[in-house]
């Protein structure tokens, strides 16, 4: 079913008018008609389900079927990346979306080879509700301005989140040992550009004694250890609450 992203929804409202991009992707890409029904969610916690009333030419009219708040959970998943070529690291914004990050941090390394852009978080934003959209997700996650890696690092131990990093390099702990220790803590995890960080970069992280972790063998692509990091936190999270989002 069709998903349309409304900041503004709350929980007593019984209808909903649909305008902009919202209106154009239902009406003209989807072919919505009168009487068909969508689903609507917020971003902040709101997901309805309701039914088409009446269209116009710029917008429409939908009638609120069911609606529920979602509680977000108490423990928080971020995730901090490197901008990546190709744009790979939309990729990672899309489907840790989808998997329940709340919180992106982009940043420049040494070896990022894409440089910032003054639309960057605009687009990264719009890659960000498209995801909610299509996985029906209440919470849309907030995405940082793009900093340096060293204050991103200086920035998030003013944060409640406890930060740990992927490495190639050292005697680095398997991320379920770390889980197992972190508890239900906020956590937040990053993954270094395509040439991994530089010595320099690696100095600074163990001088700030940052945990580290491993996932594995195999040397992965920074979207591929984004997506299976997320996937590991979040399995740890759901097994001490199935109810976790």
């Amino acid at each position: 079913m069709p998903s349309c992203y409304l900041p503004k929804l709350t929980i007593k409202d019984k209808s909903a008018r649909i305008e902009g991009e919202e209106f154009h992707h239902l009406y003209h890409v989807f072919r919505k008609k009168t009487d068909d029904e969508i689903m609507l969610t917020s971003g902040n916690g709101i997901l309805a389900r309701a039914k088409i009333t009446s269209i116009e030419k710029r917008s429409m009219t939908a009638n609120i079927i069911t609606s529920e708040e979602i509680i977000k959970s108490n423990s928080i998943v971020a995730a901090a990346f490197s901008l990546l070529k190709n744009k790979h690291d939309h990729l990672i914004v899309e489907k840790l979306t989808e998997l329940g990050v709340k919180e992106f941090f982009p940043i420049i390394c040494e070896h990022t080879i894409r440089k910032n852009s003054d639309n960057i978080l605009d687009k990264l934003t719009k890659v960000a509700i498209s995801a909610i959209k299509q996985c029906d997700n209440a919470f849309l996650p907030r995405i940082n301005p793009v900093m340096t890696l060293e204050k991103f690092i200086v920035g998030i131990e003013e944060k409640d989140y406890e930060l740990i990093i992927a490495l190639e390099t050292g005697e680095d702990r398997l991320l379920s040992d770390i889980l197992i220790e972190n508890g239900k803590r906020n956590i937040c995890f990053l993954i270094g550009p395509e040439g991994g960080f530089s010595p320099e970069e690696i100095r600074f992280i163990k001088e700030k004694e940052i945990k580290t972790f491993t996932l594995g063998n195999h040397v992965l692509r920074a979207e591929t250890a984004a997506i299976t990091t997320t996937a590991q936190i979040i399995g740890n999270y759901l097994q001490q609450d199935p109810g976790f989002y």
